[in-house]
């Protein structure tokens, strides 16, 4: 996680650490603030669609404002979330008691996000400002995309996953009641062997939605209504089930292992494996031999 030096600080802010991270067209940014006093800074420059989320507040609270001396009229809500168009920035203010903050940015490629989600994109959805709302889905999917380690190729699907979910929030209006449709029987053959054949390999969401001929979030609901996992959830099974049989079958190092079904290494491998066996991929190797 990166540190901005002092010289780059703002008034009354002790020190700011950074994570950022990219998927499907967003990037999510982690933002960890220690401050003595009060604090006033740009959250959002005019050239960024996106959204402030606050998510720990300590000793007193934050608040966004649109302009830096016009205070917020809206009350103050526990991970309330400000979204922003282009062309308007967006400030942050704290409290003179706040002495911590977690916060995520979420910055929007439109233009690639329209690319990709076509007919679901719903531009209006971020032609305006939306101050101090909150959405407990958005929040819980946010809190899950920054606790994926950084630069972890295995999780990308699940990146791209969650990213699409975040993105099909937003855009939706209302409450969908109809029921999801599942994928056909051809389609989730040729995603699901698709899967199969390049399970090392980094795959991202747009190539298996093209798979299905769907969009992102159409292909997301779809996969999920025809197997009950997420495209994510799936395709870690897949992996674990063939380490197992990799353990059972030969003599290779974990290590190896791990690398030939897509994980980054022995450690995530084993941190995955012994929350689905209850064992290290060493202890369940040598109870089975």
């Amino acid at each position: 996680m990166s540190a901005e030096s002092a010289s780059e600080l703002h008034e009354n802010v002790v020190r700011i650490d950074r994570k950022a991270q990219s998927w499907n067209g967003v990037t999510i940014v982690d933002v960890h603030e220690y401050t003595k006093g009060e604090v006033l800074h740009s959250l959002l420059n005019e050239e960024e669609t996106g959204i402030a989320m606050a998510l720990d507040e300590v000793g007193g609270v934050t608040e966004p404002r649109l302009k830096p001396q016009q205070a917020c009229t809206l009350d103050h809500k526990p991970n309330h979330m400000t979204l922003v168009p282009r062309g308007m920035p967006l400030w942050g203010h704290a409290t003179k008691g706040l002495h911590y903050s977690r916060y995520a940015l979420l910055l929007f490629d439109l233009e690639k996000l329209e690319a990709r989600f076509q007919e679901d994109f719903a531009a209006q959805s971020f032609a305006r400002p939306r101050m101090r709302f909150t959405d407990d889905r958005i929040h819980t999917l946010v809190r899950m995309l920054i606790d994926i380690p950084k630069d972890d190729a295995s999780m990308t699907l699940l990146g791209d996953s969650l990213t699409s979910a975040v993105f099909a929030l937003l855009s939706s209006e209302e409450e969908e009641t109809a029921a999801r449709a599942k994928l056909s029987d051809q389609a989730l053959s040729l995603v699901a062997d698709y899967l199969q054949d390049q399970l090392p390999e980094k795959i991202g969401l747009q190539e298996l939605s093209e798979l299905a001929g769907m969009s992102q979030w159409h292909f997301c609901r779809a996969f999920k209504a025809s197997t009950g996992l997420s495209p994510y959830q799936w395709q870690l099974e897949k992996r674990l089930e063939t380490a197992q049989g990799l353990l059972l079958q030969t003599d290779a190092p974990i290590d190896f292992i791990a690398k030939s079904v897509g994980f980054c290494d022995a450690m995530h491998l084993s941190r995955a494996f012994k929350k689905r066996t209850g064992e290290t991929p060493h202890a369940w190797r040598r109870s089975r031999r």
